[in-house]
């Protein structure tokens, strides 16, 4: 009787593929470790028909540790000069095996910023609960932990300063394994200019009288408060008494009684009280008049 001759997989291999589909899915397949092994069997047939089998070596492979890293999401917002601003991220280990996540922040324009861990509540208590942190600890395959960035936006910062902070995790298990995400951070200030004129103009005889005009602007993108114009008198003149005024509406020279004076506040000079002046434009124009001696 002719032999025949027939494979199959055994009873390892399926075990092993049943082993596979059981498995959660991770961003890198199956975790580090995890044995895959594999037997064949062969069946065939004597010349009198009986049934016969041959099982070969089992051969096992090893999984090995990948190293996978993910920092989201980007952010963005913005911030007056002074401010403390925080953003939140969350730095997931992709990898199929345990690993450490080293963290970094560093700011485009220098700022001092800090990396904090979240205790778990996800608000930002800056060292209250929160951890100050260079790593996120130990993380299991597919775990992951929230992180806060601190960045502190210096007094006297220029209106529409960008900074962008990169903030990059990297494995431990493989340095050469890292992801990034930004946070950028617009500066909105005030920005005032002053642009004054008298009339008339060119040269002038003794007992002309000059009227002096000042048009203050808020040209920056966040509104500008406590704004006082100051003016002295300048020498060789004396001014007109009641001659100042605020967008056309007349100011008294006395203090405390509005927001301008002549003398009252500071020998010799005008002085306005703006106040608030509205980003983007705000403006008021100041006039006073003098007359030469």
């Amino acid at each position: 009787m002719k032999q025949t001759l027939r494979t199959r997989f055994g009873l390892g291999a399926a075990i092993a593929a049943l082993v596979l589909l059981a498995t959660p899915a991770l961003a890198l397949g199956t975790p580090e470790g995890t044995p895959i092994s594999n037997t064949a069997t062969v069946n065939y047939e004597d010349d009198n028909g009986n049934p016969l089998s041959a099982t070969s070596n089992t051969v096992t492979t090893i999984v090995a540790q990948v190293a996978a890293v993910d920092v989201d999401p980007d952010n963005a917002s913005s911030a007056d000069p002074g401010d403390t601003v925080t953003y939140l991220h969350t730095v997931t280990n992709n990898g199929n095996g345990d690993d450490t996540i080293d963290l970094a922040a560093v700011s485009s324009q220098g700022w001092t910023v800090t990396i904090y861990l979240d205790d778990g509540d996800g608000v930002f208590e800056g060292g209250a609960d929160d951890t100050v942190a260079s790593d996120t600890g130990l993380l299991s395959a597919d775990g992951s932990v929230d992180i806060w960035i601190e960045v502190v936006v210096p007094a006297g910062t220029a209106d529409g300063t960008v900074d962008t902070t990169t903030v990059t995790g990297t494995s431990q298990f493989d340095s050469g394994v890292s992801e990034s995400a930004t946070d950028t951070t617009t500066v909105d200030s005030p920005d005032i200019s002053v642009v004054k004129s008298v009339s008339p103009t060119g040269d002038q005889p003794p007992g002309t009288t000059l009227t002096y005009t000042m048009v203050v602007t808020n040209n920056g993108n966040a509104a500008a408060s406590a704004v006082v114009l100051t003016d002295a008198v300048p020498a060789n003149t004396t001014y007109v008494a009641g001659s100042i005024t605020q967008d056309a509406g007349s100011l008294t020279d006395g203090g405390g009684d509005d927001n301008g004076d002549f003398g009252a506040t500071t020998a010799g000079t005008v002085t306005v009280t703006i106040g608030t002046l509205a980003a983007s434009g705000g403006s008021t124009t100041i006039t006073f008049q003098v007359t030469i001696d």
